[in-house]
């Protein structure tokens, strides 16, 4: 069963959490396309996309209402921009942030291989986000008293062919969010994109080199430690970090289901 959003597209895929599309940093430096390899594939980035970008793109396909298929192969959202608002944020993100994080995926090319997508002969390149405009539809402004404006969400077609040919995820990206650390949510959305943990969980180091494969010496011991200060907020996510592992836990709250290898 889906969660409360989701109502016509996944969260996210499996590729995106584990090829390292995302730096491990919500201030990411512009990155001029070398290759990034992992045990799931490699990755390619020209442009500067970390978590912040992710919490966007996330927001989008988890608050969208309506999808339109476009007949060039495109794909069209429409997203109250408010929601979005609300998900990344509890104070919520200002419009400037919003449409500084939407500039910079727009303006960044991805490039992503994996053996599943080589068996079948695909190859991803091109871009996460084409354009976001105001669609006519409006919703009543609480704030003004007025009306607002929905936004129209046009996918690039790297993030149509991930969402057509790579495994869907399914969760509430607003918890995600919320953590204090890049890292941490690195973390999270790579544990998330599994099904099943390793017999004791997954040691901290092994699960810190997955997503920030670089980190080394001082750069480790700096994500072990930003990993402890967001461990309370992993736990509403359902994650405990317990000595130098981090383990799944069950959650009551509905809507946590995720569906991956």
């Amino acid at each position: 069963m889906k969660s409360a959003g989701n109502a016509v597209s996944p969260t996210s895929t499996i590729a995106q959490a584990r090829v390292m599309l995302y730096q491990p940093s919500q201030r990411p430096r512009h990155r001029e396309g070398d290759w990034q390899e992992t045990s799931f594939g490699r990755c390619r980035v020209a442009g500067r996309l970390g978590q912040r970008h992710a919490d966007v793109v996330e927001a989008i396909l988890y608050c969208a209402e309506k999808r339109r298929d476009v007949s060039d192969g495109g794909v069209e959202l429409l997203v109250d921009p408010a929601r979005i608002r609300k998900t990344l944020s509890d104070s919520r993100y200002s419009l400037a942030q919003i449409q500084k994080l939407l500039s910079e995926l727009r303006a960044s090319t991805i490039e992503i291989e994996t053996p599943d997508l080589a068996r079948t002969g695909d190859r991803i390149i091109g871009g996460l986000i084409d354009h976001v405009i105001p669609s006519p539809m409006m919703r009543p402004d609480p704030l003004t008293g007025g009306e607002r404006s929905m936004w129209r969400v046009r996918l690039g077609i790297a993030l149509v062919m991930l969402l057509e040919r790579d495994l869907a995820l399914y969760y509430n990206p607003a918890p995600i969010a919320r953590l204090r650390h890049g890292i941490g949510q690195a973390v999270a959305r790579h544990i998330l994109s599994h099904k099943n943990e390793p017999a004791g969980g997954w040691h901290l180091d092994t699960v810190i080199l997955a997503v920030a494969r670089q980190a080394t010496g001082k750069a480790l011991r700096d994500a072990r430690f930003r990993l402890r200060e967001d461990a309370e907020q992993l736990e509403q996510i359902g994650l405990v970090i317990d000595g130098n592992r981090v383990r799944r836990v069950s959650l009551t709250a509905p809507g946590r289901r995720t569906a991956a290898r």
